[in-house]
């Protein structure tokens, strides 16, 4: 007969080792971590694990956490860890091999939903810098109508793009394409921009969890507007008149890209929005 579980074997003391260890390691938001990480392993959500405090993980289970934990103290981001992000409403799955979609990215689906709400002759659309594919198929869920072109140069990005596009079933109205920005794209109503905005300067202090991001999605160049100062000289030869252009950046760099707009656009509303945070998130150019 196997010996009895012990107290350390319940979801109360493992989410609070859990806990603990990450908050030495300097984890921002332990218990959060911690919820996610045990609800992982246990294949729970994390509403049930407070709801059955008692509930004993095996020794499998345990050795499992404890992994996970150690590399989240490591800094390597939950998403990885546990393969999946919630974005817009949305689960998605994500490796390595595409940024981790964050909440301030949601600003981008929520302006081209309001502007195709109100334009029902505009429903083509191209997102460029698809990485997970998480903006297209968002955008795809709320239009039905729809049609979205989703562009990326990694091939590796590329693949988990179509994988979350199959397990949305969208692949009859979002297409994947490897391709370099906007080059040999056809007209499209929208584009949709999410390229790497970091500048040179701040590789070296960003935060310790995007080194396990994959760098051609971060990195933008010496000033970090290289990718998104190329885009904005294709976009007036793709986006049809009347159309809709918005790039995600930095907020320190909206002043410069509505200086760059302008000059493609002259005639073109320009305006900046600010994401959940407050920021300066997203370049709005309506053509």
């Amino acid at each position: 007969m196997a010996p009895p579980a012990t107290d350390a074997s319940r979801v109360k003391a493992q989410l609070a080792t859990t806990r603990a260890t990450l908050a030495v390691a300097g984890i921002p938001l332990p218990w959060l971590d911690a919820e996610i990480l045990v609800a992982h392993v246990l294949q729970s959500s994390r509403e049930r694990l407070h709801s059955h405090p008692e509930r004993r993980l095996t020794v499998a289970q345990r050795a499992r956490l404890r992994r996970l934990t150690s590399r989240r103290a490591a800094r390597v981001p939950v998403p990885y860890l546990v393969g999946e992000r919630e974005f817009y409403g949305h689960m998605f799955r994500v490796t390595p091999a595409v940024l981790v979609p964050r909440p301030s990215s949601e600003l981008l689906v929520e302006l081209a939903i309001d502007w195709l709400k109100t334009h029902p002759k505009a429903r083509r659309v191209i997102d460029l810098g698809t990485g997970s594919g998480a903006v297209a198929i968002s955008v795809a869920k709320a239009i039905p109508e729809v049609r979205i072109e989703a562009r990326d140069v990694s091939a590796r990005a590329l693949r988990v793009a179509a994988d979350n596009i199959a397990r949305h079933r969208l692949r009859r109205r979002i297409t994947t394409i490897k391709g370099d920005l906007l080059r040999g794209a056809k007209p499209a109503d929208v584009i949709l921009a999410n390229l790497p905005y970091i500048p040179e300067a701040l590789r070296k202090v960003r935060p310790k969890e995007l080194k396990y991001e994959p760098a051609l999605a971060l990195d933008g160049g010496k000033d970090g507007l290289s990718l998104i100062r190329t885009a904005l000289a294709q976009a007036p030869a793709v986006v049809k008149p009347g159309g809709l252009v918005l790039f995600e950046c930095d907020p320190a760099q909206t002043r410069r890209i509505v200086r760059l707009a302008q000059g493609h656009w002259p005639a073109a509303d320009v305006s900046v929005h600010k994401d959940l945070a407050g920021l300066d998130r997203v370049v709005r150019i309506q053509t």
